[in-house]
């Protein structure tokens, strides 16, 4: 299982509890409908490493909640 499988409420249950700014409620988005990294970065407008840094604070927000 991949760790980003989350239903619609997982999704707004996250976003709420973690208080995920705009960025990276999208980030969260895209990685649940499996972009790539290079789309990914290019639609929030980083680099592919700051997005690897943004994934890994996200993963690490989520960890707490769950």
């Amino acid at each position: 299982m991949d760790f980003f499988e989350f239903t619609k409420s997982d999704y707004e249950y996250i976003t709420k509890e973690c208080m995920l700014d705009e960025e990276y409620q999208k980030l969260l988005e895209y990685k649940i409908k499996g972009y790539s990294r290079t789309k990914m970065a290019m639609q929030l407008g980083v680099s592919e490493a700051t997005l690897d840094v943004m994934i890994r604070k996200l993963k690490k927000k989520i960890k707490k909640i769950l």
